[in-house]
């Protein structure tokens, strides 16, 4: 029975269609079947007991026989194909071709194993059908690279060309005998070729678009991106590269690279002018969202409202707009947002420092986004305000001065009619006490006429029209309301409280002191009556510095320092139209009996002859304010001088030429001439007096009234001085005008006095005149 089990396994060992050797220990051939036997033209009887080395000396059998060393020692199986051993063992076909085929060795038992199988089996048919296949693959590849438009290479492991398509030797100017066995260094630059040989070699394909520069024959440059890939074949590496040529595209592309380029230089030279205009720009501009937050302002805003943009972005542009302008922005952010057409409209901004300015906008929304300009119209709008406060003003000074000639007209002639009156009066005192009469009924009658011009004078505008002229001095305005508390109190009454706020280094007013404590009386009263129901007074004093002519309130307040009196109520104030006619005479909104409308036209009166401003501020139902500006004195305060009897100076039979249209005034003063010893020569109007003038009359001094009728004394004068350089002359007048501006005309040797004068004064100037500059 056992050897009839070993007779079949024999018989099924040699009738299997593949090569089978059974090996031992030693490697050495125990079994070796008949398919073997034909394949190799070697018997059984011949291999058994050998190796394979031995069997095939001429064969390398290195793989295999490690192969067969791995399956005893380790009992590893292993096998080994013809695509990569492809002659492992000297084997035929019956038909005597080389036969193609694959081995495969196994342990036999567990490791260690004490023998193994090695398989051969013949795979020479379907290693021709894929050779076959392979060739017709390789002939449309070859058809395919060599109709392809670009540039296909193979290289192998060193890098050198194997192959070059057609479309190679066109790119590069080469035969393809030329390129073959060349490296490829003689295509590419060394630096580009240095980056991706090592990757490709490594087994990363280099995948486009890799932009490279190749050299062609002809030493000209051609611009390529290349892919390249590494195969094997038969154990052998190659490495595939496509050179895709880019050089159309590339000139395409650098003719709109340098279009590009220009247009580039256009819009940064465009937008270079506009940064220019946004940066240097005096107009603002903001570019906002149509919902009013910032995203970019130009610098004019830091230059004008002294905002920085970094305060300003993310902001709201609402935010700095004047309160009573928001509604109005935010109408005009709804209409641009709904694509409404661009807008000019004007808007007052809120500066750093609390303060607003007017800006006139042009405005547009463009891409989502509000784009505007605005010019700064501040000082155009208050010139429009101040031009229309002038023409105001100017009216109202036009009519103020209209009422000041006529008031000055009657103060003039009132002015003349005391002069009578007192002059009269006097030389009747000192002619009784000297006990002479003579010629007194005539200086009675003179007082009598001057008394009864003037009662009638007096009837018509008494309060309104003797505008007297001031006595200018250093005055204390501090002092003067200190002294003035108790007066105030009992003319306040229970009803009103008096308050005062004094600054302690309150300058000098250059004032007169009896128009300033009767103004401050007058404006308190006035206040009083704006209280009826009670209410506070209060005083206060300051100084203030104007570095330029202000049209502030009423009246135009000039350049300097002054002196500033307020006197403040909480009655009832006055209505803007009411402010403007304040100063107006005859002008009152007291009842019927109980003004007379004179008060604020006096006290401007008064203020403008001590070359100040009067300004009222007034709110209704808050009360009134009423300024009085008076020039700093720069001196300090003098004490009032001691009274001394002085004697009066007698003359030494100089010539005094009077010229004076008044009777009784002229009277009056040549009488005092004559008494006090000097001869007078009398004239009643300028004409008279040219032809003693230009005569050889000797004259000492010339007296004549300022506002003589046809030729004025300041005419008089003019002429006087053309044959007489050396003329001494006294003006003589009763506006108050002339004597708060005498300056202005005075020349060397010429004097004022104003009416009404004390006789005795006269006669101090006219011989501190005469004396004046004389040579004995």
């Amino acid at each position: 029975m056992r050897r009839l089990e070993s007779d079949l396994s024999a018989a099924i060992f040699d009738a299997l269609n593949i090569g089978l050797a059974l090996l031992d220990g030693e490697k050495r051939v125990i079994a070796w079947n008949s398919w073997l036997a034909v394949a190799s033209g070697i018997t059984a009887e011949t291999a058994t007991g050998r190796r394979l080395d031995a069997i095939f000396p001429n064969s390398g059998l290195r793989r295999l026989d490690l192969a067969i060393s791995e399956a005893l020692e380790t009992g590893t199986a292993r096998l080994l194909t013809h695509s990569l051993h492809p002659s492992l063992l000297p084997l035929r076909t019956p038909a005597g071709r080389s036969l193609v085929h694959n081995i495969l060795v196994q342990p036999v038992c567990e490791k260690p194993a004490s023998k193994c199988l090695v398989q051969v089996t013949d795979v020479t048919v379907a290693a021709r059908r894929a050779e076959i296949l392979r060739e017709r693959q390789n002939a449309r590849y070859a058809s395919v690279v060599d109709s392809a438009p670009d540039a296909i290479l193979t290289l192998d492991a060193a890098g050198l060309i194997q192959f070059a398509n057609p479309a190679a030797t066109r790119e590069f100017g080469y035969a393809s005998q030329e390129l073959v066995g060349h490296h490829m260094g003689l295509l590419l630059e060394a630096e580009a070729w240095g980056k991706i040989w090592p990757a490709v070699l490594g087994g990363e394909p280099v995948h486009g678009p890799v932009e490279v520069v190749a050299r062609r024959k002809d030493g000209s440059p051609s611009y390529l991106e290349i892919s390249a890939s590494r195969w094997t074949s038969d154990s052998r590496v190659f490495v595939t590269i496509i050179l895709h040529d880019v050089n159309e595209r590339r000139a395409v592309e650098e003719a709109l690279r340098t279009l590009n380029q220009t247009l580039e230089r256009r819009v940064a030279e465009r937008t270079a002018d506009r940064d220019r205009m946004w940066r240097l720009s005096t107009d603002v501009m903001i570019v906002a969202q149509l919902n009013g937050t910032i995203n970019a302002i130009n610098p004019a805003w830091t230059q004008l409202f002294g905002w920085d943009e970094a305060g300003l972005v993310g902001s709201s542009m609402i935010d700095f707009i004047h309160p009573e302008d928001r509604d109005q922005f935010q109408s005009i952010l709804r209409d641009l947002s709904t694509g409404g057409a661009p807008k000019l409209f004007e808007l007052r901004l809120q500066t750093h420092d609390h303060r607003s300015r007017r800006i006139e906008w042009s405005a547009v929304a463009a891409d989502g986004l509000l784009q505007a300009v605005g010019r700064d119209v501040t000082a155009e709008r208050e010139a429009e305000q101040a031009l229309q406060k002038a023409e105001e003003a100017l009216r109202q000074a036009q009519k103020m001065e209209a009422i000041g000639q006529l008031t000055g007209g009657i103060a003039h002639d009132f002015n003349n009619l005391l002069t009578g009156i007192i002059g009269s009066m006097h030389i009747l005192k000192r002619r009784v006490t000297a006990g002479r009469y003579d010629d007194a009924e005539r200086f009675m009658d003179a007082a009598v006429t001057s008394a009864n011009r003037a009662a009638a004078l007096t009837h018509r505008l008494l309060a309104f029209a003797r505008r007297q002229p001031l006595d200018l001095k250093a005055v204390d305005a501090n002092q003067m309301v200190q002294g003035m508390e108790e007066l105030l109190r009992r003319t306040l009454g229970e009803q009103v409280e008096l308050t005062t706020d004094l600054e302690p280094a309150l300058w000098p007013a250059f004032t007169d002191a009896h128009q300033l404590e009767n103004a401050i009386l007058n404006l308190a009263i006035n206040a009083r009556d704006a209280m009826p129901d009670g209410g506070q007074l209060t005083i206060t004093t300051r100084n203030a510095v104007s570095h330029e002519p202000v049209l502030d309130g009423q009246e135009e307040i000039p350049d300097g320092n002054y002196t500033v009196i307020c006197v403040s109520d909480t009655g009832a104030g006055m209505a803007p139209d009411v402010i403007t006619k304040a100063f107006e005479p005859f002008f009152t909104t007291k009842p019927i009996g109980q003004g007379t409308g004179l008060g604020l036209s006096m006290i401007y009166g008064f203020t403008k002859q001590s070359r100040g401003a009067v300004r009222i501020r007034s709110t209704v139902g808050h009360g009134t304010t009423v300024s009085l500006y008076l020039p700093r004195h720069n001196g300090p305060i003098l004490p009032p001088p001691d009274k001394q009897s002085h004697e009066i100076p007698k003359g030494d039979g100089e010539t005094v030429l009077l010229i004076e249209d008044d009777s009784s005034v002229r009277l009056l003063i040549g009488e005092v001439l004559r008494e006090l010893g000097y001869a007078c020569i009398e004239a009643s109007e300028g004409q008279a007096a040219l032809p003693i003038l230009i005569s050889n009359t000797r004259l000492d001094l010339m007296i004549t009234d300022v506002g003589l009728p046809g030729l004025s004394g300041r005419q008089l004068a003019t002429v006087a001085r053309q044959y007489r350089p050396e003329l001494k002359i006294l003006f003589v007048t009763g506006y108050a005008e002339h004597a708060t501006g005498h300056t202005k005309f005075l020349e060397p040797g010429m004097e004022m006095v104003t009416k009404p004068f004390a006789l005795d004064a006269l006669a101090l100037k006219i011989r501190e005149m005469i004396l004046q500059n004389r040579t004995y």
